[in-house]
């Protein structure tokens, strides 16, 4: 194996890294872990073919990002104008609001736990530690953090995998052969809404800038159609995107997986009401040590998801209003500050598990509201040039809309008749 080789592939990491959060924050970690205790290693297909789109997608949001210089809302209020920006600001601040509000439920009930304090002492506790890591923290050192955090969550459950006895057939069957009997509809809507959040393809197109991987919108759309030096060095910063996304979003997918299969051990049949039902079992099964680890995992993942996602909840109200914002202002980390804050009073909504849940699903049913504008922009060459989207991209991202929405309206008519 050539080293140096391998060390320039890992050294692309960077914005998806960030994404992948999206696969294991505390509103994930429930999900996956109150499918896989509910519906068992059934709902594991779920979780693996939507990683799949979700690479895809996120590529997509990628390119968009690099090519432009631009977010995706930002691309969608240039292109198509104040009023449909405007709608899907709307959309976009009820979604943020509760998806935001779950990571800060998870977080806090996580501190709150593992710390013996009161509940409420534990929301004050992490909207101040993600205000003061995104306000002091330049890009760069920001992402360090995250990636930190990240390895933790990801090394925490490797740990439990290997040590726990997972029926391989069963495993395999469960991931490669999609299942869909009638009470696995409802999880499998909320583990793909948990894995392809509309709010994380914005927030991706805007990472991308803040790495510099942006800097070619300037360069005219003569010199993206061909092959110019100036596309040539586009090239190089797509290619470092896309290779960033295989392998972030691969190994999220992956501890995605784990987390289901993992819950389908410890917690067959089980109702998953409180932050208990999820921490117990690790204790039941490895003692004082499994708890404490599944405590640090679940408060890693908890810290990076409410600053990715705030995050991206300040990148949606930019870029839908027309605003361009990007880290390093003042305005962007006081925008941060506030939807912090009014995420952390959201927070005391009772049924805190069954919100985290729920706002996952709303995910997977507000998908489309995200993909087709992203479809239509990276399909428009005056808009990306060479670098336009290609027939069998758009076709895997089209499917993403057809699954989620059939989905969603199955589990709508079991609903009904039930």
């Amino acid at each position: 194996m050539d080293i140096k080789k391998l060390i320039r592939t890992l050294g692309v990491i960077g914005p998806a890294i960030l994404i992948s959060v999206e696969l294991f924050d505390p509103a994930s970690i429930v999900t996956a872990t109150a499918s896989g205790a509910a519906a068992g290693y059934s709902v594991l297909w779920a979780a693996f073919y939507s990683g799949i789109l979700l690479i895809v997608v996120q590529e997509i949001s990628a390119r968009l990002g690099v090519v432009t210089g631009k977010t995706l809302a930002e691309n969608i209020y240039d292109t198509y104008g104040k009023r449909y920006s405007f709608l899907l600001f709307v959309i976009s601040i009820f979604l943020d609001f509760a998806t935001l509000t779950a990571e800060v439920i998870g977080l806090s009930l996580a501190l709150s736990f593992i710390f013996k304090t009161p509940y409420p002492l534990g929301v004050v506790a992490s909207i101040i530690i993600t205000i003061l890591l995104v306000y002091f923290s330049p890009y760069d050192r920001l992402e360090k953090v995250i990636m930190f955090l990240v390895t933790v969550v990801f090394f925490a459950y490797l740990y439990f995998i290997l040590v726990l006895n997972i029926p391989l057939e069963q495993f395999a069957h469960g991931l490669l052969i999609p299942s869909f009997n009638a009470s696995s509809f409802y999880y499998a809507e909320a583990i793909i809404g948990a894995s392809i959040m509309p709010t994380y393809v914005i927030l991706h197109s805007g990472l991308v800038c803040e790495k510099g991987w942006g800097r070619h919108h300037d360069l005219g759309i003569e010199e993206l159609i061909e092959v110019k030096e100036g596309a040539k060095r586009a090239e190089k910063c797509v290619v470092k995107a896309r290779m960033d996304s295989i392998i972030s979003l691969i190994l999220g997918t992956l501890l995605n997986v784990v987390i289901i299969a993992i819950a389908a051990v410890l917690l067959p049949g089980r109702d998953i009401k409180s932050f208990v039902d999820i921490a117990f079992p690790f204790y039941a099964k490895f003692g004082d040590a499994g708890l404490w680890i599944f405590a640090l995992a679940f408060i890693c993942a908890g810290i990076a998801a409410v600053m990715t996602m705030g995050l991206a909840s300040v990148y949606n109200t930019f870029g839908f209003l027309g605003v361009k914002g990007r880290i390093e202002k003042r305005r962007f980390k006081a925008l941060f500050i506030l939807w912090s804050i009014v995420c952390g009073i959201g927070a005391f909504l009772p049924n805190q598990v069954g919100v985290m849940v729920f706002t996952q699903y709303l995910n997977g049913i507000l998908l489309p509201f995200t993909i087709i504008p992203l479809i239509l922009l990276t399909r428009d060459v005056k808009i990306m040039g060479k670098f336009r989207l290609g027939k069998v991209t758009m076709a895997v991202a089209l499917a993403i809309i057809v699954v989620t929405t059939l989905l969603f309206i199955t589990n709508l008519v079991t609903l009904v008749i039930h």
